[in-house]
């Protein structure tokens, strides 16, 4: 398994690194700091504080550090099968895949290869060891956890960075790989195919905006929100979050 990504504290006690009794900080806030860094990740909301705890895999800021060891993935090969349930790819779980349903007997498999080139960090709702950073729903003025979601908006498996090790280029992918390596997209999802290549959209989706201006500073200008798919494209907004056509590229 590839060591975790290095994770730096936000919020408040960012300065301190020790876990709570003096006990040494684990494995995963412990990588050396002169690694490559990639960037950052910052939740926004709450001024930089995210109840009820600011830690481990859930905080409010997260740093990416090129890993000891690349664990990205790249597509190999896709074909269709009958039955994709039983179907070598998805039963093999250190075997990464894609499974597009288009009907009831009927799916599209992609298999991934990994990728020496790039190092791969997921975020989603779920706690399971796949996902690096744990991102939950917060509620406005709740400050302090106690209210429930009753409907999130976030996946469970909600999107992957690929970063390349040498050539400092990131992107972003809608959906994550779960415990057993797979994404699976339902016969409801919306998905296309062209020349020979299938893609889709997740029903919560993934948006990205670029400001068109200094992001830093304090003088950025919002731009224009597009959704990326799990192929990686970047298209227009769809009309709603559950229709069934993607926008334009």
């Amino acid at each position: 398994m590839p060591d975790p990504p290095i994770i730096e504290e936000g919020g408040e006690g960012a300065e301190d690194n020790t876990e709570v009794g003096g006990a040494p900080p684990t494995p995963r806030h412990h990588h050396p700091k002169h690694h490559l860094k990639f960037g950052e990740l910052v939740i926004l909301g709450y001024n930089g504080f995210l109840p009820p705890s600011d830690k481990g895999r859930r905080r409010s800021k997260f740093v990416l550090h090129r890993r000891q060891s690349a664990n990205g993935v790249k597509p190999a090969r896709n074909y269709f099968v009958r039955t994709p349930q039983n179907s070598q790819a998805i039963l093999d779980t250190q075997q990464h895949s894609i499974s597009y349903t288009l009907s009831r007997n009927q799916a599209v498999i992609v298999e991934y290869q990994l990728d020496a080139e790039t190092d791969m960090f997921q975020i989603g709702r779920s706690s399971e060891s796949p996902i690096d950073f744990v991102v939950m729903d917060t509620i406005p003025g709740d400050k302090h956890g106690e209210m429930k979601v009753t409907q999130s908006t976030i996946s469970r498996f909600a999107c992957r960075i690929i970063s390349h090790r040498t050539a400092k280029t990131t992107k972003v992918y809608a959906a994550g790989f779960d415990s057993s390596r797979n994404i699976f997209l339902g016969e409801k999802a919306t998905k296309w195919q062209n020349n020979g290549e299938i893609d889709g959209l997740t029903t919560n989706g993934v948006l990205i905006m670029h400001p068109p201006t200094q992001f830093c500073g304090g003088e950025a200008k919002p731009g224009i929100w597009r959704e990326v798919s799990v192929g990686g494209g970047v298209y227009a907004l769809r009309e709603s979050r559950s229709a069934p056509q993607k926008g334009i590229k």
